[in-house]
């Protein structure tokens, strides 16, 4: 049975792979009402729309009308915390965002200070299925050994968007920690249920020895780490969590800092009937790295990346901690300022990339030797170099095909 368990203390876990940044700074809005912008003494009824970008933090105690939580469609429900009663956690919902609604549990004042991400309904992740008549390019299907899985349906090109999903649950890191334990599973239970469709989240994967509740098993099997408002949270994408993993993937997962959308992605060309992989772990590491990452979590992995002979496993193993070994040699060459070591240890570590099929990692090095160049005065080679990490992305899916990347990277490098 697939698992993927994420743990640390309390009775939660999710410790993920992927960091989703949101843009907008801790405390915005006490900012802007200590600036004049934000009035504090109105009441919500009389302020104008403009004036509601600068939200207050609101709680269950917040009037009895729906005008008085929007945007959320429910009314907030709080809990204290145990070791610090005056810290409150709350449920939020809006059961109309994304794919089914999502629930929040964090403070009022971290709901209130990243609100506006409701706002952007993941425009990037939604445009390429719009127009799309040939229907999804994937199903979910049971996989012998590893419980559900999504294979491809049709032909998928290497940068196609496979499908888009949205954040369903998100939890502050801290409430697990915070709360007694009944007390959260009922307030986990209550954002599930405020869901248009609470069994999107209640039937996925189920891995957990250590849980004492089916929503606190969800959780630790199939959530990823998550900040929110520049605090770390766990968020839960039903559609993402029935995508297993694998150590050289064909997909991965494309997030939007300023929304809670998300896409997987071609990594490259995925044929009719072939399951679709993202990796749980980072990209690079050794056999054992990988799987002493993915046994903290409960995890075996058995691709065929880790599943090949000795023989290659070892050369494989070799070529990625020859590579560790080069990246840190580059930074010391550049720290030296040794430009000519830098950019020839930097070319050895692409060509042990390439060998790897490690092509995320690609457009880091190119750009890399773009700044090597450009702090050597030779803006033609840098302007060619930083070219290439920008195709890079774009040819992988990572990056949107724009006019305005390449001057925007290059602007970094004064």
């Amino acid at each position: 049975m697939r698992t993927r368990a994420r743990s640390y203390m309390g009775f939660l876990g999710a410790v993920g792979f992927l960091l989703f940044a949101c843009p907008q700074a801790k405390g915005q809005s006490r900012i802007s009402a200590a600036s004049g912008q934000c009035p504090l003494n109105i009441p919500r009824a009389l302020q104008s729309q403009a004036q509601l970008g600068c939200p207050h933090p609101v709680d269950g105690s917040t009037g009895q009308h729906p005008i008085d939580w929007s945007p959320w469609t429910h009314q907030p429900e709080c809990i204290h915390g145990d070791r610090s009663p005056e810290t409150k956690y709350c449920v939020y919902s809006n059961s109309q965002h994304g794919h089914g609604g999502v629930s929040i549990i964090t403070t009022p004042e971290i709901a209130a200070s990243s609100v506006e991400i409701l706002n952007d309904s993941g425009n990037t992740h939604l445009k390429s299925f719009i127009n799309n008549t040939t229907g999804p390019a994937y199903e979910v299907a049971d996989i012998p050994g590893k419980g559900k899985g999504m294979v491809a349906t049709r032909h998928i090109k290497q940068a196609e968007p496979i499908m888009a999903d949205w954040a369903a649950i998100i939890v502050n890191l801290d409430f697990p920690t915070s709360v007694r334990r009944l007390q959260g599973y009922r307030l986990l239970h209550k954002a599930a249920d405020q869901l248009l469709d609470p069994d999107r989240v209640l039937t996925l994967a189920r891995s957990s020895a250590f849980s004492g509740d089916i929503m606190e098993d969800v959780l630790r099997t199939n959530a990823f780490s998550f900040t929110l408002s520049g605090e770390s949270h766990m968020a839960l994408y039903p559609d993402v969590a029935r995508v297993n993993h694998a150590c050289r993937p064909n997909a991965f997962i494309r997030f939007t800092p300023s929304s809670l959308a998300v896409s997987i992605v071609a990594m490259r060309d995925i044929e009719p009937g072939e399951e679709i992989y993202i990796t749980y772990v980072p990209l690079g590491k050794t056999r054992e790295e990988r799987h002493a990452g993915l046994q903290k979590w409960g995890f075996n992995c058995t691709c065929s990346l880790c599943t090949a002979s000795k023989a290659e496993i070892a050369a494989s193993d070799y070529r990625r901690s020859k590579i560790k070994t080069l990246r840190q040699e580059v930074m010391k060459a550049v720290e030296d300022w040794d430009g000519t070591k830098a950019v020839k240890l930097t070319h050895e570590a692409l060509e042990l990339m390439r060998a790897e099929e490690l092509g995320p990692l690609y457009s880091s090095q190119y750009e890399i030797m773009a700044r090597l160049y450009w702090k050597a005065r030779d803006e033609k080679t840098a302007t060619k170099y930083a070219k290439l990490s920008i195709d890079t992305l774009v040819e992988q899916g990572y990056l949107e095909d724009s006019p305005d990347a390449l001057p925007a990277l290059l602007r970094t490098f004064d």
